[in-house]
């Protein structure tokens, strides 16, 4: 019994340890918002590690190997999925606007198989009571809620208050020549989609266009169209 005890203890252990250096390895991005892919991945690496733990008849290796590959697939289908858009879309999936202007979209509703009481729920959750405050709700692939507010409804701004705000010194590229710096993302604790919902607010709907988008010490995001000079530091 003891023996029995000391053996499972030492293979929980070490399949802990892969798993968590596998999971690391994969980056934060499979830990903050699960697309289908990732979330195959994860059941799949929770089914192989259980396998070794349940028979001790079982070497080690059928756990770790398929867990190291499935980690690897993962890793390189991560890579075309930022190179190619269709890929992307095929695995990933896409965007749906649920509602537009305040009307609710049902035909959408029903192809996400979205009931209005879980719509209402989405909503109450970024704190929005009056569905007639939405310019646009778009659900995202990973699940979560993309909210523009209509104009009248969105947050005062130092700008609407003619008031001029203090651009700091120290700045952060999150976005140079169309491309996406993820790294600094995470350091400026920015999200993507909140930053994507404020450029398409400014007009902005291609990464393309943007010659640069930067976030200074203040939380100050600004940003430059290409062969735009014009634009120049023009705030988010």
């Amino acid at each position: 019994m003891v023996k029995t005890f000391f053996f499972l203890t030492i293979r929980s252990i070490v399949l802990f340890f892969v798993s968590l250096i596998i999971v690391r390895f994969m980056g934060k991005r499979t830990i903050a918002q699960l697309s289908p892919f990732d979330l195959i991945v994860i059941i799949i690496m929770g089914s192989a590690i259980a396998i070794p733990l349940e028979d001790k008849k079982i070497h080690l290796s059928f756990g770790i190997i398929p867990v190291i590959i499935m980690s690897l697939l993962n890793y390189f289908i991560s890579i075309l999925i930022t190179k190619n858009r269709v890929f992307e879309n095929i695995l990933q999936g896409t965007s749906t606007v649920l509602v537009r202007d305040g009307e609710v979209i049902i035909k959408n509703l029903k192809k996400e198989r979205i009931s209005m009481a879980d719509l209402m729920i989405l909503l109450r959750e970024q704190n929005i009571s009056n569905i007639n405050d939405v310019e646009e709700a778009t659900i995202e692939p990973n699940g979560k809620l993309s909210i523009i507010l209509k104009k009248e409804k969105q947050p005062v701004t130092p700008k609407d208050l003619g008031l001029s705000a203090v651009e700091g010194i120290f700045k952060t590229v999150l976005i140079n020549n169309g491309e996406v710096v993820k790294n600094n993302l995470e350091v400026a604790n920015v999200g993507i989609e909140q930053l994507l919902v404020d450029l398409k607010n400014r007009g902005i709907n291609r990464l393309k266009d943007l010659e640069k988008v930067w976030i200074d010490e203040n939380g100050k995001i600004t940003f430059e169209l290409k062969n735009d000079k014009n634009t120049e530091g023009r705030p988010l």
